[in-house]
């Protein structure tokens, strides 16, 4: 999946790089022929839309394309219009047949482009569908070693599968770290009680996380995770 998601990157970027170029080729291409058509039809510059030109007809300009679909469309008309004309009757500069392969490389690397970008559409789709599907099967795993190895319970000896484990304090240990102290009571007259054993540290098993805060075990892969609780 990740091969065939950059394989169609790598088209639609070459792809790319060559609509521009050959776009720059045309833009210069059409200025050449716009000033050959302009002294050609100097007296009916109206004749211009033939091959392809807008002309304002308030001031006879002959106008040129401002995008590149226009740009592509003026091509087609001009190399149409061209060959509809007797071969002595033909402009020679531009030769035809330069103006032919700019158009037929603008029009072949506008494809490959919406190619490459359709297939990296797809790819990407796919591949994060495989992705969600792996992170189910990493989660149903890792419940199977919360259950059967470590009692129910999460513990950091799971990084020996892969696994990342993150300890956050529980909402209710924030909640308690916020509140102030309590003041301490007033010492009474009676005889103090005897000390009392001090109580034993709080241990765990099999390197289980104690149940004072929330545990998750993160699932991560290609900078995205999936997290069990």
């Amino acid at each position: 999946m990740c091969d065939t998601y950059e394989n169609s990157e790598s088209q639609r970027t070459i792809a790319s790089e060559g609509v521009k170029r050959l776009d720059e080729q045309a833009t210069h291409l059409i200025r050449r022929i716009q000033q050959l058509i302009k002294s050609y039809l100097y007296d009916t510059p109206e004749q211009a839309e033939g091959w392809g030109f807008q002309v304002k007809q308030s001031t006879k300009t002959v106008l040129l394309p401002k995008s590149r679909k226009e740009r592509l469309a003026l091509l087609k008309k001009y190399i149409a219009k061209e060959e509809s004309r007797p071969a002595e009757e033909r402009f020679t500069k531009p030769d035809l047949e330069t103006v032919k392969q700019v158009r037929d490389g603008l029009v072949t690397h506008l494809a490959a482009r919406r190619s490459g970008r359709d297939k990296r559409k797809s790819s990407r789709a796919a591949r994060d569908e495989a992705f969600a599907k792996l992170v189910d099967c990493l989660r149903m795993a890792a419940g199977d070693l919360i259950i059967k190895r470590f009692g129910h319970k999460i513990s950091f000896e799971m990084q020996q599968w892969g696994f990342e484990i993150v300890e956050r304090p529980s909402a209710r240990t924030e909640r308690s770290e916020d509140q102030p102290a309590e003041a301490a009571p007033a010492e009474a007259t009676s005889p103090e009680p005897a000390a009392s054993e001090p109580a034993e540290p709080e241990t765990s098993t099999n390197g289980s996380s104690p149940l004072n805060g929330a545990v998750e075990a993160v699932v991560e892969l290609n900078g995205q995770a999936g997290i069990i609780t």
